[in-house]
């Protein structure tokens, strides 16, 4: 699909789908590695010898960077339906499209209630930036939400961007006439 058998709308739906997923994969990556600082790999446990100060600091940060996550993320699903609603191109005819699809939309369960989980660690922080206890179970039970299918989203989504750029599976424009 070339952007000038598009429309107008599904243009900008297209643009805004890009530009907020390079957000999004972007925070996620800086938000896990600013909570690594947290972990002790030794016994897959938290760190016990960070100064408070310095854990208030990762807190804030992660704070941070899941505001952009949250944001991204509701940015992503709303202009990906958009596209997909607004699009021209058959799912029939064009597999990688599909695929893609699949791989996004099947998350969505999960990415929502690991968002909540993120905006209750913001509003604890926000609130009570003291109650490190509180924010470490949080955080905590982000991690283990649903024994590491976060983990395997993420590498979804990462699967996404080399079929969207070869799109495997597409009968071209020839064929398509041949068939019907």
């Amino acid at each position: 699909m070339t952007l000038n058998s598009a429309s107008k709308s599904n243009n900008i739906a297209l643009t805004v789908l890009i530009i907020s997923a390079i957000f999004w994969l972007g925070s996620i990556n800086v938000r896990t590695l600013i909570g690594n600082e947290l972990l002790d790999y030794d016994q897959f446990d938290f760190r016990t010898s960070i100064p408070p100060d310095r854990e208030n600091t990762i807190f804030q940060m992660i704070t941070n960077a899941s505001l952009v996550v949250v944001i991204s993320y509701a940015i992503v699903l709303i202009s990906a339906i958009w596209f997909l609603l607004t699009s021209k191109l058959k799912m029939k005819n064009n597999g990688w499209l599909l695929m893609s699809a699949i791989l996004f939309f099947m998350f969505v369960p999960v990415e929502l209630y690991t968002n909540y989980l993120d905006v209750r660690f913001m509003l604890l922080f926000q609130t009570n930036p003291v109650n490190h206890d509180g924010l470490l179970k949080l955080f905590g039970e982000r991690i283990g939400a649903f024994r590491g299918v976060p983990v395997i989203a993420v590498l979804c989504y990462y699967t996404i961007i080399p079929i969207v750029i070869f799109k495997p599976l597409r009968k071209a424009v020839d064929e398509e006439k041949k068939a019907g």
